[in-house]
């Protein structure tokens, strides 16, 4: 999304584009939008801020290791092979 906001996209455009590319649902409107404005604030940070949402119990390495064996795999196969909302990844 930084990439977008580089190039001078406007957020419809990044919201777009990334559901193209990775598949319908990948991301909300409403989260690219709130990411270019922070990135407008001036803040390129790609961190998530402290405290936000739920600690994640996640297996990030597992994640990993599954699309280290078939790149192939869009976010909606893995979120149901990881049994979470494809946004978690």
């Amino acid at each position: 999304m930084l990439y977008h906001f580089e190039k001078g996209h406007t957020a419809a455009e990044a919201f777009r584009d990334l559901n193209d590319l990775f598949g319908e649902g990948t991301i909300g409107r409403k989260t690219v939008y709130e990411w270019f404005d922070r990135f407008k604030s001036g803040d390129t940070s790609l961190e998530d801020k402290p405290g936000r949402g739920r600690p994640s119990d996640f297996d990030d390495q597992a994640l990993l290791a599954a699309v280290e064996e078939d790149e192939s795999l869009t976010t909606q196969i893995l979120a149901e092979q990881f049994n979470v909302d494809h946004g978690s990844l």
